[in-house]
């Protein structure tokens, strides 16, 4: 039974490989190849810098912590207002929330 599959097997690889055009693959491959090399010769004229200096990475990085350890040394009272937490919710009545023992197992007001 397994050989007769595999025989069944190879006839049928054969018979779809003769469909296969080995002229059109390699025109394909090449046509993909082709936009690759254009597409990373527009990458790399995108990426050219204008009037910009090189920057070392080290440098750019030590600036950035000089920036991060100044940045929360200013005067911050504005965010005092932030903390104040209203006691009601928006669009409500104002009345308190039922006691726990009023409420269902999901956190819901208890039906009666």
């Amino acid at each position: 039974a397994v050989v007769s599959t595999q025989s069944t097997g190879l006839k049928e690889m054969k018979r779809e490989y003769k469909k296969v055009s080995i002229d059109k693959i390699q025109d394909l491959q090449d046509d993909l190849q082709d936009m690759m090399e254009d597409a990373n010769e527009i990458q790399e004229i995108m990426g050219q810098q204008y009037g910009m200096p090189d920057v070392d990475d080290a440098e750019l990085e030590a600036e950035l912590d000089a920036l991060g350890d100044t940045m929360f040394d200013d005067d911050m009272s504005y965010l005092d207002e932030a903390s104040e937490v209203p006691t009601t919710i928006p669009g409500s009545s104002g009345r308190e929330e039922p006691a726990a023992s009023q409420l269902d197992e999901f956190g819901l007001p208890a039906l009666s």
